[in-house]
């Protein structure tokens, strides 16, 4: 009766399940690693199976039962790959270790193992770590993982060399100046990149001199990806004018000729920089709609003399880009309704956004226009809000003060939570000041 007992037990586990217990438990083994000190046992037919790289080790001409010695792979990472390969799932806690396990998945050619890093990696990536992720040398690189980044980094071209040009490796940049589609235009992007040169100076330790970082552009093939010939003859001069330029006397008096007279024929005499003349292409951004969905109505919200600002919190897991906010208008007066008056009025307030950490407003919107009664309107900002991730944001909505009349606005409880679009939000809606509840912020677009 025992043995039906635990033969039933183990009928009522998966196959995976059965396995698992075979890496828990090192019962069976024939087979041990050691990587950094620490000692790994496994089973030979299991990783033979799983990878033809271990099949060769364990059972090919050359094999061998010592202990094998592992010296480019941690600790952690190689648990991971025993634990793929028992298990046929992987727990990925950030890109480097992703990255990281991908290097070992290639070498033990687990390919789809491989796709899962690199999907993960894709699914996480964002402003915050796209630097680090084409920094990564080419050895480590995914053809489509790269293009995605690229795109990525181009769409936000503008703040990331504004924000983020310190980090940046010529590998990459070289990669980002390949690119005939970038949202900067061609004299701020060469500006970046005159600037960028002093931080290779010290990446490479090396004098930070004129000659120096000309070397680092021309040595590295930066140079000629830069489009001068596409310039106008007011963005070359604000060039050769600033405290980084680059450009030499000559190069700049010819490449000014040339532009004036658009005869391509001179180029020859400009020298060992860029000689493209198309303008990169802008890209466009693609937009979401975050919608908190309602759970109930209250109170509606009135707006007079004493009571004219409303705040809402944010919070938002990885970095993106506001581009405007969702809220309701004002509700029509029952007179409309008795007089068949107009259905539109006009809606003036303005829109602060504050970041908690250092209590800075970090963008200010006017907004003024005739909009319907009761109904949602778009506030637009007039360019898009950086907000950066796991910090709280505070959306103030302030109407003018001096009023004669009240008007009423209807807000309903609205979720707190959001996840789309790879992006997980956070609401608070804080008291308004007549003692009033609600969400008045119904939504937002926003893109990573």
């Amino acid at each position: 009766m025992g043995y039906l007992t635990d033969q039933s037990t183990y009928n009522q586990t998966s196959l995976y399940d059965r396995v698992k217990k075979l890496l828990v438990s090192d019962e069976w083994s024939d087979c041990s690693f050691s990587a950094s000190g620490t000692k790994f046992k496994a089973h030979k037919l299991i990783l033979g199976i799983s990878s033809p790289v271990f099949e060769a080790m364990f059972y090919g001409p050359l094999s061998s039962d010592d202990d094998i010695i592992i010296t480019d792979i941690q600790p952690d990472i190689f648990q991971l790959i025993l634990n793929y390969i028992y298990t046929d799932t992987v727990e990925l806690s950030s890109i480097h270790q992703a990255f990281e396990l991908l290097y070992a998945s290639r070498k033990y050619l687990l390919e789809h193992l491989s796709e899962l890093c690199i999907a993960h990696i894709q699914s996480n990536l964002s402003v915050d770590n796209v630097i680090e992720v084409l920094n990564y040398p080419d050895y480590m690189q995914d053809t489509q993982l790269i293009t995605y980044s690229l795109k990525l980094f181009c769409e936000h071209a503008n703040y990331l060399l504004q924000e983020k040009k310190k980090s940046i490796t010529y590998p990459c940049l070289k990669a980002i100046l390949e690119s005939d589609q970038m949202n900067i235009s061609e004299k701020d992007l060469i500006k970046h990149v005159f600037e960028w040169s002093s931080y290779c100076c010290e990446q490479i330790d090396i004098p930070d001199t004129f000659e120096n970082r000309r070397d680092v552009l021309k040595r590295n093939g930066l140079f000629k990806l830069l489009r001068f010939l596409s310039l106008t003859v007011n963005a070359l001069e604000e060039i050769y004018s600033d405290t980084n330029n680059l450009l030499l006397p000559y190069e700049y008096e010819n490449i000014k000729k040339i532009i004036k007279s658009s005869n391509m024929d001179g180029k020859d005499v400009i020298g060992p920089i860029g000689l493209t003349d198309i303008p990169r292409d802008l890209l466009k951004l693609q937009w979401h709609l975050c919608y908190r969905s309602p759970i109930r109505s209250v109170a509606p919200i009135v707006i007079d003399s004493n009571n004219f600002v409303i705040h809402s919190r944010i919070k938002v897991n990885k970095s993106i880009f506001i581009n405007s906010l969702c809220i309701p208008t004002r509700m029509a007066p029952a007179v409309h309704f008795r007089n068949n008056v107009a259905k539109a009025y006009s809606e003036q307030l303005s829109v602060s956004i504050i970041s908690e950490s250092d209590n800075s407003v970090i963008k200010l919107t006017n907004f003024m226009n005739t909009v319907g009664y009761d109904s949602m309107v778009d506030i637009e900002l007039s360019e898009p809000c950086f907000i950066k991730k796991d910090e709280w944001y505070k959306i103030c909505f302030k109407w003018p003060r001096n009023r004669l009349h009240s008007y009423s606005y209807v807000v309903e409880f609205r979720h707190n939570h959001y996840t789309g679009h790879k992006v997980s939000f956070e609401f608070d809606d804080l008291s308004f000041s007549a003692g009033n509840g609600g969400s008045f912020l119904g939504g937002l677009k926003f893109c990573l």
